[in-house]
């Protein structure tokens, strides 16, 4: 308010003091205003600063997911190489072995499964922050899952004297709509947990409905978690057991991950703990899926795995690194081809009809695949032929035209799971 507006109110006041008064109030009034306007425009540009630094850190962090990823299907390619021939190897099928040969193979092939499974869960782990993980839905058999889970942990658990336990809990689920493979790593990362952590008692699986949801409960009588670091050790790369010669090894990415796949599942999981006691671990998940989801079956029949004969053809732009998949093959009775292009498929077929087409992962991701293998199907080739994808770590899809796919690196139950189609 200017000089001349206050002039206009003395009029309105009963004497000078009154008028002196009203002035001040004007004034502290507009004063009030002003900082207002001034408080308002810091907020605005502490926002602005704010929502800048999410952007970046979002930036960042999908830069690092990116990274990840990359890296982590680079270093996969060479453990295909060394998972594969190490075990072709300690078969001796290229010659017998001394008892020293076998130790040192046994060693590279355990160090690579165990780098392996470190790489896997950076890949996954990332894949998930990323947005970029797509669940393959399908009725998983609770019962059979859990049975086939406390098995592979069986001789880790044997070795320390632990006793395995598998309870079913009235009402018992059968079945669950879940990605089977994603909710066997779950389960295998809360059990190698329990292990690893339990010295002497036992490890306890128990599975249950409550309302829509199936529970899993993971029990172990091991060291326990202190109080204030339950929520900690769902961050990445974290362990109780922090310095150099820590006791237990890992990278610290299993409950991370597992946390995060229940949530892409629409549930969650928690933990209660008490040092000295053992944890309890529950890992809830919707029975009929993620809301909104439908099941995506996939599932694929076999037939006795065979030679004498079988064709076998493999396509794909770097033939190197599945030279292990070549030598098992061959050492199976089976006739194998390479082809670094789909011309070279092509000219192959006119003159012979393999049992079963190999499509390596780099050529996986050819866009023109889908229209390569609709020309595999009669009547433009004599016979059907098997088709079977290595699917790439960081692939979200592939051809729905294929009869498997086989997630790299390779091993021995996968080369005879794919030969046996």
């Amino acid at each position: 308010m200017t000089a001349n507006d206050s002039e206009d109110l003395r009029p309105l006041c009963r004497d000078d003091a009154a008028f002196e008064q009203l002035k001040q109030v004007l004034q502290q009034r507009e004063t009030s205003r002003e900082q207002c306007w001034i408080d308002m425009a810091r907020q605005t540009q502490r926002t602005q600063a704010l929502e800048a630094q999410r952007r970046a850190a979002e930036a960042a962090s999908q830069a690092k997911s990116r990274f990840l990823a990359m890296i982590s299907h680079e270093l996969r390619t060479p453990l295909n190489s060394i998972l594969g021939l190490s075990a072709l190897l300690s078969r001796q099928v290229v010659g017998p072995l001394n008892s020293k040969q076998v130790e040192y193979l046994d060693y590279i092939h355990g160090s690579g499964e165990h780098l392996l499974a470190i790489i896997s869960d950076i890949l996954d782990l990332s894949k998930v922050e990323a947005g970029q993980e797509h669940l393959r839905l399908s009725p998983v058999s609770l019962a059979e899952l859990c049975q086939a889970c406390l098995a592979m942990m069986q001789p880790r658990a044997a070795e320390k004297g632990l006793e395995l336990v598998y309870r079913a809990k009235a009402p018992s689920p059968t079945t669950c709509i879940a990605d089977e493979r994603r909710l066997r790593q779950m389960l295998l990362n809360l059990l190698s947990n329990a292990v690893k952590f339990t010295a002497q008692g036992q490890v306890t699986l128990t599975v249950q409905s409550r309302a829509a949801l199936v529970e899993f409960k993971v029990e172990d009588t091991g060291i326990g978690i202190p109080a204030d670091q339950l929520e900690q050790i769902f961050q990445p790369f974290t362990q109780i057991d922090r310095g150099l010669d820590r006791q237990y090894e890992g990278a610290g990415l299993g409950l991370a991950l597992t946390r995060q796949l229940a949530q892409i599942h629409g549930g969650h999981l928690r933990v209660t703990s008490a040092v000295g006691q053992g944890s309890c671990f529950v890992l809830c998940l919707p029975a009929h899926g993620p809301e909104g989801s439908s099941a995506d079956l996939q599932t694929v029949g076999a037939v006795p795995m065979g030679g004498g004969g079988h064709r076998l053809v493999v396509v794909d732009s770097d033939l190197d690194h599945h030279r292990a998949l070549v030598a098992y093959v061959r050492a199976c009775g089976w006739q194998v081809n390479g082809c670094r292009s789909w011309a070279e498929v092509h000219q192959h077929l006119k003159t012979h009809s393999p049992h079963l087409l190999i499509v390596g992962d780099r050529e996986a991701c050819n866009p023109a695949l889908d229209n390569h293998l609709q020309q595999l199907r009669p009547p433009l080739v004599p016979q059907p032929i098997k088709v079977v994808i290595l699917r790439p770590a960081a692939a979200t899809d592939c051809s729905p035209l294929a009869d498997a796919y086989i997630d790299l690196p390779l091993t021995i139950p996968k080369l005879e799971r794919m030969l046996s189609l």
